[in-house]
């Protein structure tokens, strides 16, 4: 039986651990925004410098890697790039914990991007090296699926906890930490690289340079493309997540609890999304139909947001924001079959790049809107008024690159041989 088509004991437990994982940094990525409000209490934050905190500081050094950890894959192989991804989380989240000043604050966050960035790379090398390739979008959805659990456990169980009283934001940060110590241990007794080949053939080259890999990276038109439909579909729901969603939603009428648990519903959304969508892209052999799909539904959804203020109108706007946002998995699906072998965690890094530097950029730019455009000195809805219309703007921009850029793949690679054989 072809390993590319078949399951093994051993691929999917190391796919697991590496889910494992990125759940655990998608918990520590928006958990900061669970307790915004303590955070900036204690640390005597504006809103702007909370941004900073939460997601540029992060978003930005997970951006810059994304690249790097490419290359660290693909020369130090999985378990060791797991690990000392793992490692560098479990520290950052024991440092985070103990800082009182807003500079170590935004050291020990520095550090969380710097370990998350190793997260869904490592996740993305265990899918297409350990599993089923005819299964690669589903697969790819299904750890998604495991990652949202992250910052469905921030937005609701953590803020009931936080809101009665029951935990603090220090000691959450300890038992992440004291977990990803943990995590660690697993990391380094049980992943294993796939030093298996696929194929029956193997093509001898010389080692490509840095540079010239990068050059062929770039000059391609197609991949920026991908990038920039995941990087515009996705950010606003880690916006809404990590900054201003809970309290533009409390001056909407809402309550705290509806607020943060609206939050809890775009990653569910964006938790059941990603499977189901990988599997009908490869039920149906398409990638560009589920793109769109995905690129009008958030922006219906951000306009529901936006534009109403009914409570079922907020929960289905909530739940499509995160349906259409993990439409970024076929994004990722779409990425890789851009690549060989030799250049996809490279390629993968790319997509994750994009993303994470739209959204670093964007949460000071609409902070900085809201701050500029404040009236007074406690915040009203109108303040949220011209930012949140930039935010539509960004949104809906994501409808262009499916519609006429965006090349059908057929759920094939562009670049790779096919190989039939006989039955």
């Amino acid at each position: 039986m072809d390993k590319n088509n078949s399951f093994t004991l051993q691929g999917t437990f190391v796919w697991g651990i590496c889910a494992i994982f990125f759940l655990y940094e998608f918990l520590l990525r928006t958990v900061v925004g669970t307790f915004q409000h303590p955070i900036m209490y204690d640390l005597e934050l504006s809103t702007f410098q909370f941004s900073i905190l939460s997601s540029t500081v992060y978003l930005l050094i997970y951006a810059i890697m994304q690249l790097p950890v490419g290359f660290i894959v693909d020369r130090l192989g999985l378990k060791k790039s797991l690990f000392i991804g793992c490692s560098i989380c479990a520290v950052s989240a024991f440092g985070f914990a103990y800082a009182y000043h807003y500079n170590a604050a935004i050291f020990f966050r520095f550090l969380t991007g710097l370990g998350s960035s190793f997260g869904f790379i490592c996740m993305l090398i265990s899918v297409y090296d350990w599993m089923p390739r005819r299964h690669l979008a589903l697969l790819i959805g299904v750890s998604q699926f495991i990652g949202t659990m992250g910052p469905m456990l921030a937005a609701g169980p953590l803020e009931m906890m936080a809101e009665s009283g029951q935990t603090d934001w220090r000691s959450v940060f300890l038992a992440l930490g004291v977990a990803g110590m943990g995590l660690s241990v697993v990391i380094a007794l049980f992943v294993k690289n796939n030093q298996e080949k696929a194929g029956r053939f193997v093509v001898l080259k010389r080692p490509e340079s840095i540079v010239k890999t990068l050059k062929r990276l770039v000059t391609r038109a197609q991949p920026w493309y991908i990038a920039c439909f995941s990087a515009l579909a996705y950010f606003s729901i880690e916006y809404l997540s990590e900054n201003e969603g809970k309290s533009y939603l409390v001056l909407k009428g809402f309550s705290s609890t509806f607020a943060a648990y609206m939050i809890t519903v775009a990653w569910l959304g964006f938790a059941l999304g990603c499977p189901l969508l990988g599997f009908l892209s490869d039920y149906f052999k398409r990638r560009r139909p589920l793109l769109i799909t995905g690129a009008v539904s958030c922006t219906l959804a951000i306009s529901l947001i936006v534009f109403t203020a009914h409570p079922v109108l907020m929960v289905i706007g909530f739940f499509l924001l995160g349906v259409g946002a993990s439409s970024q998995s076929i994004g990722f699906a779409t990425m890789a079959e851009q690549f060989q072998k030799s250049y996809l965690a490279v390629g993968l890094s790319l997509n994750n790049m994009v993303i994470m530097v739209l959204a670093s950029v964007n949460a000071p730019l609409l902070g900085g809107i809201i701050d500029y455009t404040k009236t007074g000195p406690t915040m009203q809805l109108d303040d949220y008024s011209t930012a949140f219309y930039v935010l539509v703007g960004l949104v809906s921009l994501s409808l262009v690159f499916p519609i006429f850029f965006i090349k059908e793949t057929f759920c094939k690679s562009s670049v790779d041989f096919t190989y039939l054989s006989k039955k």
